[in-house]
């Protein structure tokens, strides 16, 4: 989601319907442009994905003990 689409966001209040009608809009353009993306992209995206959790669950066991 890009910046415009989070601060028109923000602006809308908690309890106003458009709010929730906006992200689902915003949620489906964001899935519509990944689908569009070439494979390699979509890979290194995973990749990175994939990266970040391992390195959460892969820490030093002795360094949680300091």
């Amino acid at each position: 989601m890009d910046d415009k689409f989070i601060k028109e966001l923000r602006e809308i209040s908690r309890d106003d319907r458009r709010r929730s009608e906006f992200m689902i809009q915003g949620m489906k353009e964001t899935l519509q442009g990944r689908k569009e993306e070439s494979i390699f992209k979509r890979w290194v995206r995973r990749k990175k994905t994939e990266k970040k959790i391992s390195q959460r669950f892969n820490q030093d066991p002795s360094s949680d003990q300091k």
